[in-house]
């Protein structure tokens, strides 16, 4: 339950708003990406039409903390609220929490595309132990250069690139120089001075942009039409039946820990260079993150101590992915997975208005 009314204004993509008061919360209907004037008046009307329907007067409004989504834009634009701005993976992980009924603490799993983190970079594969109104970031991902920010998520074979050159260097082996073959000559050498110049670059440790990187270099697709194709082209033609994975590190240089993925490129090229078929690779791939997970898990633990895990994000619409790492951590803990609320950010509402009224409670992170 919340003690005030909420309004929770969602994310940019997927979006969906939550309005809360005592024990119910309400999330609205699916208004999609918000990313034209179209929508965002589609979204002002449905969220006005629901309070009104509802005779909700929010006294505290909650936000993602990127500032340039509209729907931030939306909510701080709304007086006569204590305004309340919160992370993107701590409201993924909330929003499990307040599904399953849990209180906190949690080990909270949360893999999507991308977030804005509380240092101002991206995030996307994070493991948080978390409450309603705070958190602490345990684990994430190696992270990869985006070339061309968003436009390489169009083009993933952008991200392919980066990941391939994060793992051996500039100079290539024949066998991932190949695998770019259908790219035109002129893009190709204009990403790779990027990735070797100083340039700026936004980085991303989106476990979302590890399966367009894997899938777009093995499968050699250059584009994709729309955000997730390849991630889910990726999963479908993986193999059941191969349950071996492939190798990683986790480097411990004080918190957040960091997940290198590097082992498992090479490991993946070198199964291609021995014609190892792509469903085998992809598994091994699902396989790898699965395992992982596990790990970083069974770590936090042994910091933390044990409690109970939540996993959240729009990679858990996988269900190899989500059921592989439900398995991998199996008996030992009950991995907590949505069954009401959308894992992505269609559901991210709901942990926003529930992290929102505990902090305006405590007073912190809070605007007027």
């Amino acid at each position: 339950g919340v003690a005030r009314p909420v309004l929770a204004c969602g994310a940019l993509l997927k979006n969906t708003f939550c309005f809360a008061k005592g024990e119910s919360a309400w999330l609205g209907p699916h208004i999609g990406d918000l990313e034209n004037l179209e929508t965002y008046e589609s979204y002002c009307e449905g969220l006005e039409r629901l309070e009104h329907f509802l005779q909700i007067r929010p006294e505290v409004i909650a936000h993602d903390l990127h500032p340039d989504y509209l729907s931030t834009i939306y909510a701080r634009q709304r007086t006569g609220a204590i305004h309340v701005p919160v992370q993107h993976h701590h409201a993924h992980v909330v929003s499990a929490m307040a599904e399953h009924g849990l209180s906190g603490p949690v080990i909270g799993i949360a893999y999507d595309g991308t977030g804005y983190g509380t240092d101002g970079t991206s995030w996307g594969s994070e493991i948080l132990v978390a409450e309603a109104a705070s958190f602490t970031r345990v684990a994430t991902f190696r992270s990869l250069p985006l070339v061309g920010g968003d436009r390489a998520i169009r083009a993933p074979w952008r991200i392919a690139l980066a990941l391939v050159r994060d793992a051996f260097g500039r100079d290539l082996p024949g066998a991932a120089q190949s695998l770019f073959s259908g790219v035109a000559e002129n893009d190709f050498r204009l990403v790779g001075e990027v990735l070797d110049s100083r340039m700026p670059t936004p980085r991303a440790r989106g476990l979302g942009r590890y399966f367009d990187a894997f899938g777009a270099l093995i499968l050699r697709r250059k584009r994709a039409s729309f955000e997730g194709q390849i991630a889910l082209e990726w999963n479908q033609i993986a193999d059941p039946a191969v349950d071996d994975a492939y190798p990683f590190e986790i480097i411990d240089a004080g918190l957040p820990w960091e997940l290198d993925l590097r082992p498992a490129v090479w490991a993946a090229v070198a199964d291609l260079v021995r014609g190892a078929g792509t469903p085998a690779i992809a598994a091994r791939f699902h396989n790898t993150i699965a395992e992982a997970t596990a790990v970083l898990v069974r770590r936090v633990v042994s910091s933390f101590g044990p409690m109970p895990v939540v996993a959240s994000g729009g990679c858990f619409q996988n269900a190899r992915l989500a059921e592989s790492v439900r398995a991998a951590l199996a008996p030992a803990h009950d991995v907590r997975l949505h069954a009401i609320v959308p894992p992505g950010d269609g559901g991210i509402a709901l942990g926003q208005a529930v992290i929102a009224d505990a902090m305006a409670a405590e007073g912190h992170k809070c605007e007027v």
